[in-house]
């Protein structure tokens, strides 16, 4: 009987260490498709890039579109209504 049970310990063994090499390698091939998933978002990311100092360039050339829109019609290419509002509501 010590024989039979020393058997069947050793063939439980040898198929938890197959079912942990299979749940690894899934694990190994799992990340490396997440790692070229991240590299790829990072790569997008750098090339949809931009830099503060454009930014504030694009702020500054709206903000001045936006005074000549104002200050006079046809002033500019971006259409501006001179509206405001003279009273809350109150209700």
């Amino acid at each position: 009987m010590g024989g039979a049970g020393l058997g069947l310990a050793a063939g439980c063994a040898v198929l938890t260490c197959a079912i942990a090499a299979v749940m690894v390698g899934h694990r190994v091939r799992s990340r490396r498709r997440w790692g070229r998933a991240v590299a790829l978002v990072r790569e997008f990311e750098e090339a949809c890039a931009t830099s503060v100092g454009r930014l504030r360039q694009v702020v500054d050339a709206m903000a001045v579109e936006m005074h000549a829109g104002l200050a006079s019609e046809g002033g500019s290419k971006l259409r501006m209504l001179l509206t405001f509002i003279d009273n809350l509501p109150d209700g």
